[in-house]
């Protein structure tokens, strides 16, 4: 006959673990019991030692406690503080990702590097790297300025690496108008975001000799740029000055601080040649890239803006003004402060010198290639903007104005057919 000697029973939540005593045969041994309901059933289960049996105790207790409530419970080698980080991130996930993808996104984006830099030390570094490698002078000052203002809108102290593309965002929504009244038009956007592409594109380079990469992605990459069309729909409407203005213009130059800005605006509205960089970096080179012998002004692909060098054929009139204005330099002494004057007395618009070279040498020939060619402007554009906007007329008058040194006047020679090679004379 069997006997049973049943300790006291241990109770862990759900879970009992008894100690029985069982003899059989006149032998004894001794087990551990799990007693526990499950799916509404009474139900045991025997081990041999009672580690064993607490072991299976705890870990069908979360079982049961996982089937009753939200509240689940596990066995886990994580902290307490780790295990509540968890929940947090997956409360920020919701169920759009899991936290295996939100970590294989991080490891691949957002791992330091092993050298970090600020943006301050960075852009300096970048700044005499693309200086080195011949940019052009005004493109390196226009990037030095972008990527200043940038730096002092992120806080320079920043690592290149943490940069996100919602900085890159808020720095370029900031942008204005250099009066301070209104945003920045789509094209300035569009080339302050250019301008920082290139700094983290080559932050982004590997490089050994200076430490490259900074950082593993590019955080402009994802940032929009605007549309031609888009770009179109805010550019200003083409302004040519009236060839009476012209003419007033360069009678008021002839007198304005002993004619130091004639030889600038000669060029600009009688050659076509853009006041930017193209006269800035042409006034370094005159007497090597312009020749009054041949009648040709050569603009070299360093110097043009559009990377592609062209010829630009002196008209009549062109050739008068530069060879009374021979020893004037292209750009005097105080040029900005006295630009900013002249152009203030006019109020001319942008490019207005240049609109007006375009306009009136389509107007005069009727050759949509050939102004191309003189401009470096596709035909395309040329016949776009600059087509039929004025009449022949104009156009003979504007390229008849000459200077008049007796009057010390500028004045319009009636005689000349643009026509023909035939030269202008000095009144």
């Amino acid at each position: 006959m069997a006997k049973k000697i049943v300790k006291t029973a241990t109770k862990r939540g759900a879970v009992s673990i008894k100690e029985v005593t069982s003899t059989k045969g006149g032998v004894s041994y001794t087990y551990y019991q799990a007693t526990y309901t499950e799916d509404g059933a009474r139900k045991r289960k025997q081990f041999k030692t009672e580690d064993k049996a607490k072991n299976f105790a705890a870990v069908k207790e979360i079982n049961l406690l996982n089937t009753t409530t939200d509240q689940k419970s596990v066995l886990s080698r994580l902290s307490q503080k780790q295990i509540d980080e968890a929940q947090s991130a997956f409360d920020m996930l919701g169920g759009t990702y899991t936290l295996s993808d939100a970590i294989k996104f991080f490891l691949s984006n957002h791992r330091a590097p092993s050298f970090t830099i600020s943006i301050r030390d960075a852009i300096k570094a970048y700044l005499i790297d693309i200086e080195r490698k011949g940019i052009r002078s005004r493109t390196a000052t226009q990037t030095k300025s972008v990527l200043n203002q940038f730096r002092d809108h992120a806080d320079g102290d920043t690592l290149v690496h943490e940069v996100t593309s919602e900085t890159i965002v808020g720095y370029l929504s900031e942008l204005g108008t250099r009066d301070g009244e209104s945003i920045a038009k789509r094209k300035t956007w569009n080339n302050y975001r250019t301008d920082l592409n290139g700094f983290f594109a080559w932050a982004s380079t590997k490089d050994v000799t200076s430490q490259r990469p900074y950082t593993f992605i590019n955080p402009v990459t994802n940032v929009s740029k605007f549309s031609a069309k888009q770009i179109a729909e805010q550019r200003p409407e083409i302004v040519t000055t009236d060839p009476q203005v012209a003419q007033d213009i360069f009678s008021y130059l002839m007198t304005f601080n002993g004619g130091a800005l004639v030889k600038f605006y000669a060029y600009a509205y009688f050659a076509g040649i853009r006041p930017g960089g193209e006269l800035v970096q042409l006034s370094k080179r005159e007497s090597e890239l312009v020749n009054l012998r041949t009648g040709i002004i050569t603009i070299p692909a360093s110097i043009s803006k559009t990377k592609e060098a062209r010829k630009v054929t002196i008209t009549p009139n062109l050739s008068a003004w530069l060879r009374v204005y021979k020893a004037k330099p292209i750009i005097p002494r105080n040029f900005d402060r006295l630009n900013k004057d002249f152009r203030k007395t006019f109020s001319l618009s942008h490019d207005e010198a240049r609109h007006s070279f375009i306009t009136y040498h389509v107007a005069v020939y009727r050759s949509v290639g050939d102004a191309a060619l003189q401009a470096g402007n596709s035909e395309s554009i040329v016949k776009k903007h600059y087509l039929n906007l004025l009449p022949k007329e104009d156009g003979e008058h504007f390229f008849g104005l000459v200077p008049d040194m007796k009057k010390a006047e500028c004045v319009r020679d009636e005689e000349v057919k643009l026509e023909s090679p035939l030269q202008m004379k000095v009144i």
